[in-house]
């Protein structure tokens, strides 16, 4: 496999992590996304969904400001709409994607957002690649226009 198509993959795969099913257990950020992440790098992480927009430059900090949330999450859903495009260079690969994202709260408020995603990944002596910068962009979207991206 080409590291285009490797990191496509786990750009892909990344995304779904953030799944919630509704009655799940939860989950530890270590164990969901430890493949995609060297926690003792430094990152640059900014996603919109944030209100206090915040710049993490530590995984760790990242994990502790938005996975509880997740995890409080009724449902989070998730759904590709412009797959992967990636371009590597030596040890580093910039990869973006569209995803579409439904999540519901414990209250049963639901929130139908298109993501833009752009992530920058570095390969490590071990040959694996980790998330160390990621932009999302966030915009509401129609109900019925979200719905159409799940089967």
């Amino acid at each position: 496999m080409t590291q285009e198509r490797t990191v496509a993959a786990m750009q892909r795969e990344w995304i779904f992590g953030w799944d919630r099913v509704e009655g799940a257990p939860p989950r530890d950020f270590h164990d969901v996304f430890g493949r995609y992440y060297d926690f003792d790098a430094d990152v640059i992480l900014f996603d919109e969904a944030d209100p206090q927009r915040r710049t993490f430059r530590k995984v760790q900090d990242y994990a502790d400001a938005f996975w509880p949330g997740f995890q409080a999450l009724r449902s989070a859903a998730h759904a590709i709409e412009a797959e992967p495009e990636v371009l590597v260079s030596g040890d580093l690969a910039a990869s973006r994607m569209i995803f579409i994202a439904v999540l519901t709260t414990a209250e049963g408020e639901t929130s139908h957002l298109r993501c833009h995603n752009s992530l920058v990944w570095r390969r490590t002596p071990d040959r694996s690649w980790h998330i160390v910068r990621d932009q999302t962009a966030v915009t509401p979207i129609p109900a019925e226009e979200a719905m159409g991206y799940f089967g």
